[in-house]
């Protein structure tokens, strides 16, 4: 066992990863103690089951008071946090041309992974394109008179992103969404990018919550389920 333990703590040593072992040897170490003392027989599924649940409850705390530490290194299909001192927002749009509803999502986190703010909400558009290019807006028009240095805006829209960029002609639909977008852009540090649709997890989830559940529009109303998407996508 110790042998295993130096072995995996020399090739990755993520605050994650330490935190998971000391639940699972507290696990078998209260399952030992238990036999000897109690006896109760040990059963090594349920003793793990109860690690994992231990960690889980941890992570979640820590993340809720902002002490989760995020990894420096990190896998490229996930979500990553912006420098210090700066603000990412990560939008995504959901449409459904069946059942004529449209919706989106808004997440702003800081580089800690701990969120400043969110929005989401159903929206009256007329294409998938136009919600992207609506969540953007959105998300533009939150911090425009907020005091920013800098801000990051990722979206999973190639079409809005390179429109805003001006890399493209863009379409008639999202013209004057667009137009605002560049017009508050102007004389600010922003940057827009595009990001891959498993680098935006959490807006995603907001957007296809809010097409399936929610009303008009919510600014940070609390979503216990969110707390969790996010400490997922903060430690991927």
């Amino acid at each position: 066992m110790e042998d295993l333990l130096c072995g995996t703590l020399a090739e990755e040593t993520t605050p994650e990863l330490v935190e998971a072992i000391f639940q699972i040897c507290w696990a078998i170490w209260k399952a030992r103690n238990e036999c000897i003392f109690q006896g109760k027989l040990p059963n090594p599924k349920t003793t793990i089951q109860k690690a994992e649940m231990a960690n889980g409850d941890y992570l979640q705390a820590a993340y809720m008071v902002g002490k989760v530490v995020v990894p420096k290194q990190r896998d490229d299909s996930s979500w990553s946090p912006p420098p210090l001192g700066v603000l990412k927002i990560n939008v995504d749009g959901a449409f459904s041309s069946s059942r004529g509803i449209a919706a989106f999502g808004v997440i702003a986190r800081d580089s800690s992974g701990t969120a400043q703010f969110w929005r989401y909400g159903k929206v009256k558009v007329s294409s998938a394109c136009a919600i992207e290019a609506w969540a953007l807006r959105i998300a533009c028009n939150s911090v425009i008179n907020a005091d920013y240095s800098q801000v990051i805006f990722e979206s999973d829209s190639q079409v809005v992103i390179q429109s805003v960029q001006g890399r493209i002609n863009c379409p008639w639909e999202i013209h004057a969404m667009v137009e605002d977008i560049k017009t508050w852009a102007k004389g600010k540090n922003w940057s827009f990018n595009w990001a891959d649709r498993r680098k935006n997890k959490a807006a995603h989830w907001l957007a296809s919550y809010s097409i399936n559940r929610c009303s008009p529009i919510q600014l940070g109303c609390i979503l216990p389920e969110f707390d969790s998407v996010l400490c997922k996508d903060c430690i991927s």
